[in-house]
């Protein structure tokens, strides 16, 4: 499958801003990123979770032009989503929305971000907001990584410690807070800290002509500007554990202070390289998987090499002067170590699925270059970072489990496998996909477990790999020559383990629920050779007793954080057949009620830090309003079950309401989907509503008659056909279900 790639140009902006923009003619809706050259290792040292907080504010404050929106709400009511993050050294809002919207969604955000205001109200809020989140997220890999890192930074840097802010380091003085804030945006809000990434259908000089009107909004820098410069951080202690269920290790090189930019875009390149299948060979038989990222986060002035499998300390010592020594080799021979090579094609790595986070991740490493950029006249070759004195390490402290066997050798019964041939008309979304091949494959309740270092010996074989899973199923599709063939030696090595215990927040676990999958195994190829012999290598498979395999092993009881039901999450569903035209409605309804109930549920009703409306498409389809809290945002009840009755009875409240709308309001909201934008992205699309018992994606569909009357009639089938149910999930693993 050929790489996707993009014409970009680099610009200088008023005040000192920086842009890049792309043009990508195909695609519906553009994807911009306002990234500050301003992170948490910029803070204030007695005010860890300053940045973090700006951000919130940034995003949720009300708008100049109405108090009662915010950037947030102001998306949700313009078909658009926006998002923000907040790393080491660079915090960035990104947004994507309608090309036709581009200009007033721009100018929002970078009026916003500008020249913000800072109710005090709004604070509170999101000090309540970061500090449920610290709770919900402080025994994550995440948060755990995070303190590993701070582990060896220098004990006097600002970085010796997790900067992600909570209720006790961010004041309790609300109006010191705001002073503090005030402070941090004054310097470090400016133009001389500020990129602006757009891709788009525009032309490139109808983007440049935006981006400057974007960057005039940003004051000029300072007089006494803090500098863009980065302190070097990392101390002298070579490791540090990381508690892990499974085995990871990290490896980390810090990267020089100052280095010329075109070599941190070698360095990116040489990231993509490895993960491309470069060096598979390097790796012990212990290795499973790996993943190179140059300025992962929380270790942005790094390269990563992230390993899976099992190795003790003197095997990753061992590892690591050897990887140094071949990476050091190789980036002295790529292309763009030298600055005479001209960055003007954005290439997205080749698995991209969706635009719009490659993006992001590019906008990113572009804001993250002025801290690092030397100066025109001083591009000189950078010494290599790579060397063996020079790496560190994060290293899980999880026991070596026993290799993979199985629980029960007599065999099973070979399970019935659902089967679909052909194109299924992707090729109208790209043509590229007319002359590809590709093969899928799905086990429901199991995970599939591929053998060692698969999708990067694919990649060298040009054939894109992607995985799903999910406690409710795993998926695996290859595409490229030869789909059919690598697809079978998947299957061969492959093993099946239990699904393992569900990670990140509780609202996404509850989210997972609303897709439907199949009860039996499937199989998807584009074309009919060898279609019968993987169903047979699938059935096999399934065949298989269920093993416990290296960094997939189930929980067995919860951990005492898990017992502690600081957290809850509830969220209520709307369920309906699935006929196009009720595929349309909830379109609309997702579309329409999203701003509304964030409004309520997050603000009015303070039921909670998340607040969210998500659609899963298929037959049958259904509509979810999810909310999560914690003993960090309590009701006026206060927590446990009487106030978690009470969360429930404001959710039904807040969903009856937004049912009462109009037929014409609802009828003037039928969406207009955005098609995908990669053909693997088309490719996916298509297997999950086949998945989902559909043969066609929503996007693909003729719209219904979109009429007054018809809306109204679908509108009474909510009452007739429509099925109403509540969901709960507790921190300690506890869940319910039930029909209102």
């Amino acid at each position: 499958m050929a790489n996707l790639s993009f014409p970009q140009t680099c610009i200088s902006l008023p005040n000192g801003a920086q842009g890049v923009l792309a043009h990508a003619p195909h695609i519906t809706r553009a994807h911009i990123s306002i990234a500050v050259a301003a992170g948490y290792l910029d803070e204030p040292t007695a005010l860890p979770g300053l940045a973090h907080l700006l951000e919130h504010v940034l995003t949720t404050a009300p708008l100049e032009a109405s108090s009662n929106t915010s950037l947030l709400t102001w998306f949700a009511q313009h078909q658009g989503s926006l998002n923000a993050h907040t790393d080491d050294y660079v915090t960035d809002v990104h947004f994507s929305i309608p090309a036709n919207k581009l200009k007033a969604a721009a100018l929002t955000v970078a009026r916003q971000l500008a020249r913000p205001p800072l109710p005090l109200s709004t604070i509170r809020a999101e000090v309540a907001a970061i500090d449920a989140e610290w709770n919900a997220r402080q025994n994550s890999a995440q948060m755990q990584r995070l303190d590993a890192l701070a582990a060896l930074a220098d004990p006097q840097h600002v970085g010796a410690g997790c900067r992600h802010g909570n209720a006790q380091t961010l004041c309790s003085d609300t109006t010191l807070l705001l002073k503090a804030l005030t402070t941090f945006h004054r310097a470090y809000y400016h133009g001389g800290r500020v990129s602006i990434a757009i891709i788009s259908p525009w032309e490139i000089v109808d983007m440049t002509r935006l981006a400057q009107h974007m960057a005039a909004r940003f004051s000029p820098s300072p007089p006494n500007a803090p500098s863009l410069s980065i302190a070097p951080r990392w101390s002298r202690q070579l490791s540090a554990k990381v508690a892990s269920t499974g085995n990871t290790v990290e490896l980390l090189w810090p990267l020089p202070s100052t280095i010329a930019r075109h070599q941190l875009i070698a360095l990116s390149g040489l990231a993509d390289s490895v993960q491309q299948g470069y060096f598979v060979e390097q790796f012990p038989d212990s290795i499973t998987d790996y993943r190179a990222t140059l300025a992962p986060s929380g270790a942005t002035d790094a390269f990563s090499l992230m390993l899976s499998g099992t190795a003790t300390q003197e095997q990753v010592k061992a590892l690591a002067a050897a990887l140094s020594e071949r990476l050091a080799t190789f980036f002295t021979t790529l292309p763009g170590t030298t600055p005479n090579d001209h960055d003007t094609i954005w290439q997205p790595p080749a698995d991209t699925v969706q635009l719009a986070p490659a993006w992001f991740a590019h906008a990113r490493r572009q804001a993250l270059a002025r801290r690092f950029a030397t100066p025109p006249s001083e591009h000189q070759p950078a010494p290599s970072p790579f060397s063996a004195g020079n790496v560190r390490w994060l290293i899980g402290n999880a026991p070596t489990p026993a290799s993979p066997r199985a629980v029960d050798a007599s065999p099973a019964p070979s399970p019935a496998v659902q089967c679909w041939c052909g194109q299924y008309s992707v090729d109208e979304d790209f043509n590229a996909l007319a002359d590809d091949a590709w093969a899928a494959c799905f086990v429901p309740e199991a995970v599939i477990v591929p053998g060692p270092l698969t999708a990067q010996r694919l990649a060298l074989q040009g054939i894109v790999f992607k995985q799903q899973n999910s406690p409710h199923g795993s998926w695996v599709i290859v595409v490229g020559s030869k789909a059919n063939n690598a697809m079978l030696a998947l299957l061969e090595d492959a093993v099946l383990s239990a699904s393992d215990a569900q990670e990140g927040l509780l609202a996404q676990q509850l989210v997972q629920r609303l897709t439907p999958l199949p009860a039996t195994p499937a199989v998807w190829v584009s074309h009919q050779a060898e279609l019968d012999a993987i169903s047979q290598a699938l059935a096999a498979l399934t065949c298989r007793s269920l093993t416990t395999a290296d960094g997939n092993t189930p929980r067995a009881a919860p951990s005492a954080a898990d017992t502690q039901p600081a957290n809850v999450a509830v969220m209520r569903t709307l369920s309906l057949p699935g006929s196009p035209a009720q595929r349309w409605l909830l379109a609309a309804a997702e579309k329409y009620h999203s701003a509304t109930f964030f409004q309520q549920a997050r603000y009015e009703h303070r039921l909670g830090y998340v607040a969210a409306v998500r659609r899963g498409d298929g037959a049958p389809c259904s509509l979810g309003y999810v909310v999560q809290t914690s003993n960090g945002v309590q009701t006026s009840e206060g927590a446990g079950p009487a106030g978690e009755k009470r969360i429930e009875e404001k959710l039904l409240s807040i969903t009856d309401a937004l049912w009462q709308t109009s037929d014409k309001i609802l009828q003037a909201q039928l969406p207009t989907l955005t098609p995908p934008e990669t053909p693997i992205a088309a490719l996916i699309i298509q297997w999950q509503s086949l998945l989902a018992g559909t043969t066609q994606p929503l996007h693909r569909l003729d719209k219904e008659q979109t009429d007054q009357r018809t809306v109204t009639e679908l509108l009474t089938q909510v009452n007739t056909h429509g099925r109403w149910q509540t969901h709960w999930l507790n921190s300690a693993g506890h869940y319910q279900q039930f029909n209102d």
